[in-house]
């Protein structure tokens, strides 16, 4: 007779992470209970803060971004590899923080965003990886008792002549090394891992469960897991029941935060209610219980219809200008025909499968936490700020997550676990509940914008005015102030904030890739006490729609074809013209349709990406859009990992299409109306249409990916539908304009 043994998920996982052997948590995990130890320490060597070789030849890699599901995981490996001549199939890798060499170099601190995980790195994986192989060439040389010009790495072995030598038994001796400053690099021709298609290190683990994110941690042992309430929008906590709270099995405190010193939470000052529990369905049933209520402060009646009026007014307004060309009044005032389109765009949410969570163990001189957190740089002076424990008496893990899209860039939820452990004297779990995480987190903000033209006898534009009404990311009051004390004076923040204008308000306007001899872009300010963040292409996911709309408009107007006006625009920049001839020519616009098929076109320049979508479609019964095909081309330099730029291209167009068709925040009462995903709306499987995508081969340094791969959706889909039906649409989503997909 067999006997059945029950295994609960989490005790699989466990399990199944310690004898897959491919994953370590951070750099340190506490022994004992639900941190048990997932891999043991190996023998061998640390060569530097981003290798241990192990006796066995096992090659552990750090990676010192956080891996999202977008894959930057393996191309920052790959690179490093590359360089290293390790045996590919001995590697593993950690999630690593918490050094100064994982800084990310474009930004300034250890974060994970504005496409920089492959640029940022691109150098600095490349060379750590080669000074790497040049000391474990040194300590071959010293053990054969050869001059190391000899010697050469390949498939983790040393070899000269016929001695040779694994890396695992040279680790040791290697460690020793002193690495040379400036390693020689390869030349992209000699390049046999970059470039190829190279399974996914975290691929098992995901499709088999053993993968642990944040949210699977559990309640830490001798802790507990906290549900969350969070006040309104600039609102405060009225009261609770804190007895009733109690009352309930499991349940054994509850208590607020971010309401007075020494949180840091929001300068407009969000508190929040916590109810800890042994597991966290008792907490939410202890919430429920405990029936917060709360205050408005004065702004009860917010709503999308007033937001949306002030964004109008402002487009009245002068605003603040980031960029002017030649004599665009001048230009316009000759012009013989003058365009002009508003657009407007809502907020949205980043909508991440996981939601936020955090584990913080707050001691008398250190801290341990645990987090799916895009931005560790951010949260380690927030810690020391919060608990007046030295930074570096802080350990952060940073987990696999499921999904950022920008949003993890803050760190609230961090700092929401750090007060309440510091409070309780315990470890505590913060996990926000689904509703929350749409209704209190930071959104894309909302934005209108008036665009104007001025175009010649010919049709062709001479004057160009892009003008946003909208929130300032960097420069709203209402903004956290973490990241902008952070930065404060440094060359970073100088470059969002210069001339007085937002960077992400302009952004992919005022560097616009089209050739306008009279250009003026501006930006009126105004701002709510909704809370914002970095959205995945930021400022580009609304310029783009705009301009890009724009120009079809322009197009129409003139009596030109809407590729061939973008051809045109294009003649000065030959990458960007390379990518929008490469889309057209891959869909072939221009070329005999099926009946009743149209094509839309939009192009856009983001993160040094030149990116462009031709969308065919058809539409039935005037509303419901059937997308044929999408034909994607860009320009991102070297292709470290196709299979992951395969993925980027593909989550693009799902990324896209929610924006474009159905993601939509609207403010009533000071709240937001769309709580769970019955209302705040996702494409579904059968929406996915076929698509194909195109890149200029090239050997110049990679560029960024994750960032523009949704931007041109957006207006190649409205262009399209006007091609269909004659109907422009100027406001995003398609749902409130009766159009679905079909």
């Amino acid at each position: 007779m067999s006997e059945v043994m029950k295994v609960s998920r989490r005790d699989f996982m466990k399990t199944a992470a310690v004898t897959s052997g491919g994953f370590v948590i951070g750099l340190h995990i506490p022994t004992g209970g639900m941190f048990a130890k997932l891999a043991g320490a190996a023998t061998g060597a640390e060569l530097n803060a981003w290798v241990h070789i192990g006796a066995d030849n096992t090659i552990t890699m750090r990676h010192p971004l956080t891996e999202l599901g977008q894959g930057s995981l393996m191309g920052n490996l790959m690179m490093f590899a590359e360089e290293m001549e390790c045996n590919w199939d001995d590697v593993k890798f950690e999630l690593a923080s918490g050094r100064t060499e994982y800084t990310n170099p474009l930004i300034g601190i250890q974060l994970t965003g504005g496409s920089t995980a492959t640029p940022g790195f691109w150098d600095v994986m490349r060379k750590a990886g080669a000074q790497t192989r040049a000391m474990l060439i040194q300590a071959a040389a010293k053990k054969f008792g050869v001059d190391a010009a000899t010697c050469t790495a390949k498939n983790s072995v040393v070899t000269s002549g016929s001695n040779s030598a694994t890396f695992g038994e040279l680790a040791e001796a290697a460690a020793g090394e002193t690495p040379p400053e400036d390693p020689v690099l390869k030349s992209p021709d000699d390049y046999h891992l970059i470039g190829t298609h190279v399974d996914r290190l975290d691929n098992v683990m995901k499709i088999t469960g053993s993968a642990v994110y944040g949210l699977d941690m559990g309640t830490p042992e001798g802790g507990v897991t906290a549900a969350i309430r969070h006040a309104p929008f600039g609102g405060s906590i009225a009261g609770y029941d804190e007895a009733a709270a109690l009352a309930i099995p499991g349940v054994h405190h509850v208590l607020v935060v971010g309401a007075e010193a020494p949180a840091l939470f929001l300068d407009n000052n969000v508190p929040a209610l916590l109810v800890c529990a042994d597991t966290y369905w008792q907490a939410e049933v202890g919430m429920k219980a405990a029936n917060p209520t709360f205050n408005h402060n004065g702004h009860e009646n917010l709503s999308s219809a007033e937001i949306s009026k002030t964004l109008m007014e402002g487009l009245e307004e002068d605003g603040k200008l980031a960029r002017v060309d030649g004599d665009y009044a001048g230009a316009l005032a000759g012009a013989a025909s003058i365009v002009e389109a508003t657009y407007e765009v809502p907020y949205i949410s980043h909508a991440a499968m996981e939601v936020q969570n955090a584990i913080a163990d707050v001691k008398e001189d250190s801290v341990e936490i645990w987090a799916s957190t895009q931005a560790p740089g951010a949260a380690f002076p927030m810690v020391e700020l919060l608990t007046g424990i030295p930074a570096a008496n802080t350990k952060i893990h940073v987990m696999l997550t499921g999904g950022g899209f920008g949003r993890r860039n803050e760190v609230d939820a961090i700092e929401q676990a750090v007060e309440a452990s510091m409070a309780l004297k315990k470890p505590v779990r913060v996990v926000w509940s689904r509703e929350e995480d749409l209704q209190h987190h930071f959104m894309r903000p909302a934005y209108a914008a008036k665009m104007t033209a001025g175009l010649d006898a010919d049709g062709h534009p001479i004057a160009w005015q892009h003008k946003t009404s909208g929130p300032g990311i960097w420069l709203s009051p209402y903004r956290s102030s973490r990241l902008k004390n952070m930065f404060a004076g440094s060359d970073f923040m100088n470059g969002q904030i210069e001339s007085g204008v937002d960077f992400h308000a302009t952004q992919g306007a005022k560097d616009i890739g089209y050739d306008f001899a009279n250009l003026n872009v501006a930006w009126v300010q105004k701002d709510w006490h909704v809370p914002i963040v970095f959205f995945r292409g930021v400022g580009n996911t609304t310029n783009a729609f705009f301009i890009e709309s724009f120009i079809d408009e322009i197009a129409d107007a003139g009596g030109q074809d809407p590729f061939e006006l973008r051809q045109k625009l294009l003649q000065k920049e030959p990458r960007m013209l390379a990518v929008l001839e490469l889309a057209a020519e891959k869909a072939g616009w221009g070329k005999k349709l099926p009946k009743g098929h149209y094509q839309g076109i939009a192009f856009h320049n983001s993160f040094d990406s030149p990116f462009a979508d031709v969308i065919e479609i058809s539409v039935r019964g005037g509303r419901r859009i059937n997308i044929h095909r999408i034909v994607r081309a860009i320009d991102a330099g070297i292709v470290v990992n196709p299979d992951s730029f395969d993925s980027q291209m593909a989550s693009g167009v799902v990324w896209g299409l929610m924006q474009v068709v159905y993601a939509e925040h609207t403010v009533k009462n000071n709240t937001i109306v769309e709580a769970n995903f019955n209302t705040y709306k996702m494409p579904r499987i059968s929406a996915m249409p076929e698509y194909e995508f195109h890149y200029v081969e090239s050997q110049n340094d990679p560029t960024g990916i994750g960032e523009p791969v949704n931007h041109t959706i957006q207006a190649a889909l409205t262009n399209a539908i006007f091609a269909a039906t004659g109907k422009r649409i100027r406001s995003l989503p398609l749902k409130k304009h009766g159009f679905s997909l079909a």
